[in-house]
């Protein structure tokens, strides 16, 4: 099972950004496999955050935030109580902000590994998480 962060699923549908080709690769192949991806249900709202902030279309932003909403694979976690007691941990001993715990404390409570291009989540979270870049889920183990 993945986690797989916001800025994944934003940078694929972004082909001007770095690593655009990289990220659709690893969520096409993650479709084609119906690996289970285990995200916070924030995951909605920074998608449709970004998506109108930079494209500037509000209905674009809620297409997109819906079709997250209905892939299969994807599993939806609540923050309830317990998942914000670990990811206010995560925060406060990582330096991370709120939202890149939320997704850290979804990885560790559901053993996931974390697929994102977040520097925070890359650099601060190797000694507890594995967290990996979509070109690098992708590369030949």
């Amino acid at each position: 099972m993945l986690t797989v962060d916001a800025s994944v699923w934003v940078n694929a549908d972004s082909p001007a950004e770095p690593e655009s080709a990289a990220s659709r690769a690893f969520l096409d192949q993650v479709a084609a496999a119906r690996t289970t991806i285990v995200v916070p249900t924030l995951l909605r709202v920074e998608v449709a955050a970004a998506i109108s902030r930079t494209r500037k279309d509000a209905a674009l932003a809620r297409e997109y935030a819906e079709k997250l909403v209905a892939l299969p694979f994807v599993r939806w976690i609540s923050l309830d109580p317990l998942l914000a007691m670990q990811a206010s941990t995560l925060a406060a001993d990582h330096g991370l902000r709120g939202a890149d715990a939320v997704y850290a404390a979804v990885a560790m409570t559901y053993g996931c590994d974390l697929i994102s291009l977040d520097r925070e989540h890359l650099t601060k979270l190797a000694p507890v998480l594995q967290v990996r870049t979509p070109s690098q889920s992708l590369a030949p183990r």
